[in-house]
């Protein structure tokens, strides 16, 4: 039985995890996303580390980073709602086994709970990729909510 560690990230975690990120981007991000900025993404990611209102979870197999969930707690800005916004989640594809992401997501709940957010978000780039991760998040509770559309310029 393979075994996933799910953990916090330290700062030493920090570049293995955004090399983990450019894995993900290369196979998900549509083009008008621009280029992958690995110095922004490095300063996003030790700034959650660091932050107490940063999420950094990361799954480690066999000592390798294979996937991450990574969010900020935000307020809304029309109201006095707070919630929890996740920036990217990933697991490896060879690592995909739905186990692993159920334990991340809970976390994920929990930790926002302890921050007091009224609601948790989960993003889906599924119609981009043809991915599924909106089935699985449904079946961890969460509903779609609202879809955006972008135009390159």
């Amino acid at each position: 039985m393979t075994e996933y560690t799910i953990r916090d990230a330290t700062e030493q975690d920090v570049l293995d995890t955004v090399l983990a990120a450019y894995g993900f981007y290369k196979e998900a991000a549509p083009t008008s996303w621009g280029k992958f900025d690995s110095k922004k993404v490095n300063n996003l990611f030790m700034n959650l580390v660091n932050h107490e209102l940063g999420f950094v979870k990361i799954v480690v197999y066999e000592e390798e980073i294979v996937g991450a969930l990574i969010g900020v707690v935000q307020s809304m800005p029309i109201n006095n709602l707070t919630f929890s916004q996740e920036l990217m989640f990933w697991i490896d594809p060879e690592h995909r086994n739905g186990k692993t992401s159920f334990k991340l997501i809970d976390q994920y709940v929990e930790w926002s709970k302890e921050k007091n957010c009224e609601f948790a978000r989960l993003s889906t780039i599924d119609e981009t990729t043809g991915a599924k991760a909106g089935v699985l998040f449904k079946r961890k509770g969460f509903k779609p909510t609202e879809t955006a559309y972008i135009k390159e310029i």
